[in-house]
């Protein structure tokens, strides 16, 4: 076990001189949300210092120049802090401070909870749930999934314990969360609780749905932790329990960010699906920190969360449209030709986007914002391809539903075109008999009164055949 000393009793920078070791530890939950925000023009915000170390205090300052993924735009965000609780320090790897490579002092402050709501212009919401605790709890490990909600563990669980400390649930809704926040969305959804509207994986666990989301522990000394989930056995007891508690045991692997880390040796922790990462800052490199680095790194996730998660939104909704296709006509048709130029358009976007930042594996001795972002995108590029390839395949079987569509719709103008021949033919014989009934006999009266009453007849007869050859036409 690495010998790790505490923070004296006390907060502020007072209390820091004597650290050799943060033992507070930042958990870190993004959920993607399906809910479109875009509808409502937000001026962009600015990053609110005060938070640090959260997320809505690594807000980029910089303005997009749309060469790579646009940044996320914070929505509402909502702070608590326990000051009864003694501080925690966080921040800065062990190792920085033993070895005093680094003038940074860790971050010392109270236990705190901060949820933040995020859209990523084109791809949807994130709700970030981070909670800067004593590191007496886990999110990450074997025995938890917060991806997963399985007989009232893992997703459930994790959201309450976020959202405790302000009094609400899994079950609580967007609205309950951040008051108000209907005027900028649509209201139906704001109102519908957190549990409904949380995105799934389009690939589950078994029969379980997995949602989309992302699980990240950040510790300044994990070497112990990241040897315990990647070398640990796949067969042993504590793996058979795993696998009847979530129907899977989660393989790990050991993720280098730098070839001269700030404890020689040191990785990140990444499970097999690229779904949590135990984040160790003394694999980052010697000078870098939370507030000045590491912090970014994280912030450039949320794009991720998102965009992956829309991979999974454009498989359900393609796939509601595949299982009723023999109702692909009218108005259901224009809806599904709307979500198939949306679909294509956002797999063109994913693919090119996927090529952003290739060099990222090349830093050898220091990190910058984008690196971790760049690793799962890699490790599950693949994936996502193949996706997409399926959903290409479905949007195929769509667009014939249409070119089938349009066949018969050119198949019933043909037969309105006879029908409006024969109605012109009808019309040409009842108006010809009209006016001859019209026209006064010298022995005997005519068929009508006056040529008024034949005039009448006629135009009637002849709108009763134009209503119906309409009404046939809208079928």
């Amino acid at each position: 076990m690495e010998d790790r000393a505490l923070v004296k009793p006390g907060a502020g920078e007072a209390a820091v001189a004597s650290v050799t070791g943060c033992h507070g530890v930042l958990e870190v939950f993004l959920v993607a949300l399906d809910i479109d925000a875009s509808a409502v023009g937000n001026p962009p915000v600015s990053a609110v210092g005060t938070l640090d170390p959260f997320l809505p205090a690594h807000i980029e300052a910089r303005r997009p120049t749309g060469h790579g993924i646009r940044p996320p735009e914070m929505l509402a965000y909502r702070y608590i802090a326990d000051s009864d609780r003694p501080a925690v320090s966080f921040g800065v790897s062990t190792q920085a401070l033993r070895t005093g490579a680094t003038p940074v002092r860790p971050f010392v402050g109270p236990p705190a909870t901060c949820v933040s709501l995020w859209e990523i212009p084109g791809y949807g919401a994130v709700l970030a749930f981070e909670a800067l605790r004593d590191g007496s709890s886990r999110l990450i490990g074997r025995r938890t999934d917060p991806l997963q909600d399985r007989d009232g563990d893992g997703f459930g669980p994790a959201v309450d314990g976020f959202l405790s400390p302000f009094g609400l649930s899994a079950v609580s809704s967007l609205e309950d969360l951040f008051p108000g926040i209907n005027r900028m969305m649509p209201a139906p959804t704001t109102y519908r609780s957190l549990r409904e509207l949380v995105v799934h994986r389009h690939r589950g666990v078994g029969d379980r749905e997995v949602v989309e989301g992302l699980v990240v522990e950040v510790v300044s000394s994990g070497g112990d932790r990241v040897r315990d989930l990647v070398d640990a056995t796949a067969t042993g007891p504590l793996a058979r329990a795993a696998a009847h508690a979530w129907g899977v045991v989660w393989g790990w692997d050991r993720v280098r960010l730098v070839d001269v880390p700030a404890r020689p040796g040191a990785a990140l922790a990444v499970r097999e699906d690229s779904g949590a990462v135990l984040f160790d800052l003394e694999a980052a490199s010697v000078d870098s920190h939370y507030t000045g680095g590491i912090g970014e790194m994280i912030f450039g996730l949320l794009p991720w969360v998102a965009m992956r998660a829309s991979c999974s939104r454009d498989f359900w909704r393609v796939l509601d449209h595949l299982r009723d296709h023999e109702l692909l006509t009218g108005d259901r048709l224009a809806e599904a030709l709307d979500d198939v130029a949306a679909v294509q358009a956002r797999k063109m976007e994913r693919s090119l986007l996927r090529k952003e930042s290739i060099h990222d594996d090349r830093f050898h001795s220091w990190t910058q914002p984008t690196q971790l972002r760049s690793v799962l995108v890699r490790r599950v590029a693949d994936d996502m391809a193949a996706l997409d390839d399926e959903i290409a395949g479905a949007v195929e079987v769509i667009e014939h539903a249409t070119a089938r569509s349009a066949e018969l719709r050119g198949q019933r103008h043909s037969r309105l075109t006879r029908g409006w021949s024969a109605a012109a033919a009808a019309i040409a014989v009842v108006a010809l008999f009209a006016a001859l009934a019209a026209v006064p006999g010298v022995s005997e009266p005519t068929l009508f009164p006056h040529w008024v009453h034949a005039l009448s007849v006629t135009l009637a007869l002849t709108a009763t055949t134009i209503v119906v050859a309409v009404l046939w036409r809208r079928q």
